[in-house]
């Protein structure tokens, strides 16, 4: 930040409007430019590019918002959401050629300078005037439709003196693209798109299962899964499924008298789909599977609507929360039932398997450090855990 517009923020009155302005630098090394608008304003306006001052950059207006800016002091940086309005495909006409989840991985840059200091103003000078600029990386699309897209963007920070393979570290959570490897897109998440695995049971005999999960890493499981009623006088392992105060549960820790709810230690809340059918009515919330992955209904009396991004009338659910409790619900996933194919995930985790090569390298030496008894079973456990895990 210059002295100048140091002195400016320090008055008592600043006679000069705020000024936001993004660089959005797409795959192919192209760098889109615009801004949020100008006191109600649509119109292009100029600034002088940051590291070639004697370029001038047309920004285009693009009604949008950006919150999530807090600055912490400790713990994990903070996660900005940008919102774009796609109105009559407002934003994705930018784009060319590119899609918004070829976004993911981008660079986006803020820059932020008072009205007077754009280019052609009373306070144009070279090189540019303006707030410390603040770079972010598109992390996920956390919200599609079409009227809008949010991207939700990490904080990129550099390691003096450490060199790592292309690598961007962003804190706690994964970087690398949900099931990217998969579609073709590289990067160290090898999870399958249609979410399936095999595992091998007691006699040696593997089978293929699909285990579903949304953001929170809850289990998203077709609707035809037998539910027994709670009973407070029955004991309940990991492989149990109950129904209770309306709501569906997987137990994750065995006991007996533990009521399920939203705040028990020993349930996790299950949801459940239908296969999608055209003919169907859908009323809002409801879940259903189409082209192997799940999606939510944003609206009621959600008829022949194809469930896809930007449509509006589908937001998809199955869906990575991009820390070491997600990667480790999918890749330890154990089926409730091991002696037959397409079984549901139970409530526990095989703490032997290694997670891919992705945004958690070296998770294995974290493990079978030592043993604790949990009920009437066995595990291992890690002798230390990392911040984002709160129980596997």
């Amino acid at each position: 930040m210059s002295n100048l517009i140091a002195t400016d923020v320090q008055s008592q009155e600043i006679s000069s409007g705020l000024i936001d302005l993004f660089e959005l630098t797409l795959p192919d090394g192209t760098t889109l430019y615009f801004h949020p608008g100008l006191d109600g304003s649509l119109d292009e306006i100029k600034f002088r590019d940051k590291k070639d001052p004697y370029t001038v950059r047309e920004y285009v207006p693009m009604p949008m918002m950006i919150d999530g800016l807090d600055l912490n002091s400790d713990g994990a940086p903070a996660r900005p959401a940008l919102t774009v309005a796609n109105v009559g495909t407002l934003f994705s006409s930018q784009l060319g050629s590119f899609k918004n989840d070829d976004l993911i991985g981008q660079r986006l840059i803020r820059r932020q300078t008072l009205e007077k200091y754009l280019y052609g103003q009373s306070g144009d000078a070279s090189p540019p005037i303006e707030f410390k600029t603040q770079e972010y990386i598109i992390d996920r699309i956390s919200q599609e439709g079409s009227v809008s897209v949010t991207f939700e963007m990490a904080t990129p920070f550099d390691l003096e003196g450490i060199k790592l393979p292309r690598r961007v570290v962003v804190g706690k959570y994964c970087s690398w693209q949900y099931q990217g490897h998969d579609k073709g897109k590289g990067g160290g998440c090898t999870w399958k798109q249609n979410s399936t695995y095999n595992y091998k049971d007691s006699n040696g005999d593997v089978f293929s299962h699909t285990a579903f999960f949304d953001f929170d890493d809850r289990p998203l499981v077709i609707n035809s899964t037998t539910f027994s009623t709670y009973s407070a006088s029955t004991a309940y392992t990991t492989e149990s499924y109950v129904s209770h105060s309306g709501k569906k549960w997987l137990c994750i820790i065995e006991g007996t008298g533990n009521a399920p709810s939203e705040t028990s230690g020993y349930w996790k809340q299950v949801f459940t789909w239908v296969y999608w059918n055209s003919t169907a009515s859908y009323g809002e919330g409801d879940l259903v599977r189409h082209v192997n992955t799940i999606w939510k209904s944003v609206h009621s009396s959600n008829q022949d609507n194809t469930p896809a991004f930007g449509t509006g009338h589908w937001v998809r659910e199955e869906i990575c929360g991009k820390t070491l409790q997600s990667c480790k619900a999918r890749y330890g996933a154990i089926p409730a039932v091991q002696t037959s194919a397409n079984q549901n995930p139970s409530g526990r985790t095989n703490r032997s398997a290694r997670l891919p090569f992705g945004s958690f390298p070296g998770t294995n030496k974290f493990q079978n450090e030592y043993r604790i008894d949990t009920g009437s079973f066995s595990e291992m456990v890690p002798q230390r855990r990392l911040r984002s895990i709160s129980s596997y």
